[in-house]
């Protein structure tokens, strides 16, 4: 007999919007309700698909709650879940630890009657033996989790299939806090069939050959434009001869996209409005009714340079305006980034021998110095040290030890100071 569980995770709920409200015109609120969109899809696919059970591998929340609404939505739609005959496991991550949420709500049970949250103190393991599921996990107790959580599982209990839940960065990823970090390695080593993991944004496998499936569901819905194209979560089937099939179901309600084209590639200023018109007729066929909100970014070398620059804020206008007319409703442009250089940087220097050579030339041994992330990353450490604190929490640090991008950005200043000179003369 086939059996069913979703793995979800990284719900984020009531996330709050990253910078939005500064762009006019921005569909904030839908925006702002599209984490709580994408939960009830996920119960809504659960009870759709007569699941046997749901497992949350943390961050079910964004941080403390606001007010009590956060944690009153949740217990109604897991009220849903759970009066269908729908089990539902959760454990805590990182932004929901135990000792983060100071606010709490009486949670349902589930219909044997166990708890829905798993103990941050141990690992706990919650049996169904209706269904043959055992469900080992821990939930953070502080928001950062530098042990190894994994070498604390017990082994898997026989005759069960046995799904390990675990927030976890694994061994690492660019842009992710190392929380709880293992290998696949120490996972397979428990002999789970199953490895239901959190914390990482972007979907994925990752156990070794021939041992469990170690998995990402990624989160539930993208919060901004680093977290781009589909997210849901991963419906589990298997049967009592090991036979498992994995599929991903998308959930969100919001979908992020980047129009991303290389400078060289546009002749005129205009081909740009052209090709993201045709991109968003191709990207409304993808989405299904989702609103799909998206950024455009121009890089690399290119004559148009300096008309990109100049006329940055009036293509940004241009490119909104297609946005609502060709959308039908259903698309915003975010914003227009442009992170050009001029083909031949020298070119159109009026003095040979004047300031904007010597710039360059800063420019130019400042990006092929091993020493430019070390100075960035300085250079903000001041900052913070001189700035209100809460300017830097939403923002993102990632690109700091990105030698490359940083190497952009250098040239794309340079490029847009010489495009101003060039526009006073």
């Amino acid at each position: 007999m086939n059996r069913k569980i979703i793995h979800a995770a990284d719900i984020h709920l009531d996330s709050p919007l990253q910078k939005l409200s500064q762009y006019e015109g921005a569909p904030a609120e839908q925006i702002r309700r599209a984490s709580r969109g994408a939960f009830t899809n996920l119960i809504d696919f659960a009870i759709r698909e007569a699941v046997d059970l749901v497992v949350i591998a943390g961050d079910l929340y964004d941080g403390d709650w606001p007010d009590q609404n956060t944690g009153l939505f949740f217990v109604k739609e897991a009220t849903r879940l759970i009066q269908a005959g729908i089990p539902l496991v959760v454990i805590r991550g990182n932004h929901d630890a135990a000792n983060l949420i100071t606010r709490t709500l009486p949670l349902p049970r589930n219909p044997d009657g166990s708890e829905v949250m798993l103990s941050e103190k141990k690992v706990d393991c919650r049996i169904f033996e209706s269904i043959g599921v055992a469900v080992h996990g821990k939930s953070f107790l502080n928001r950062v989790e530098k042990d190894n959580l994994a070498l604390q599982y017990p082994p898997a209990l026989g005759g069960f299939f046995n799904l390990g839940l675990l927030h976890t960065s694994l061994g690492g990823f660019e842009g992710h806090d190392p929380y709880a970090p293992c290998t696949p390695g120490e996972l397979a080593d428990k002999h789970y069939d199953y490895w239901a993991l959190g914390h990482i944004h972007q979907r994925g496998r990752h156990e070794i050959e021939g041992s469990a499936p170690v998995v990402y569901s990624g989160n539930l819905q993208g919060r901004h434009v680093r977290e781009c194209g589909a997210k849901g979560c991963y419906l589990i089937t298997f049967d009592d001869k090991g036979h498992l099939d994995l599929t991903f179901q998308e959930l969100d309600v919001v979908r992020w996209e980047k129009f991303s084209i290389e400078g060289v590639s546009l002749t005129h200023q205009d081909e740009l409005l052209d090709r993201y018109q045709d991109w968003i007729a191709d990207e409304l066929a993808k989405v299904d009714g989702r609103l799909l909100v998206t950024r455009v970014e121009v890089a690399g070398k290119t004559s148009l340079d300096t008309v990109l620059r100049r006329e940055q804020s009036a293509l940004l206008d241009s490119l909104r305006s297609i946005a609502v007319s060709h959308g039908g409703g259903q698309v915003w442009m975010e914003n227009l980034k442009v992170r050009t250089s001029q083909e031949g940087e020298r070119s159109g220097l009026a003095d040979e021998d004047g300031p904007m050579l010597s710039l360059l030339e800063v420019v130019e041994a400042l990006s092929e110095s091993g020493e430019l992330v070390d100075l960035v990353e300085d250079e903000v450490k001041n900052l913070k040290k001189k700035l209100p604190h809460e300017i830097f929490q939403s923002s993102s640090e990632r690109s700091l030890s990105d030698q490359q991008l940083l190497s952009e950005l250098l040239h794309s200043a340079f490029a847009e100071i010489k495009a101003h000179m060039n526009q006073a003369d």
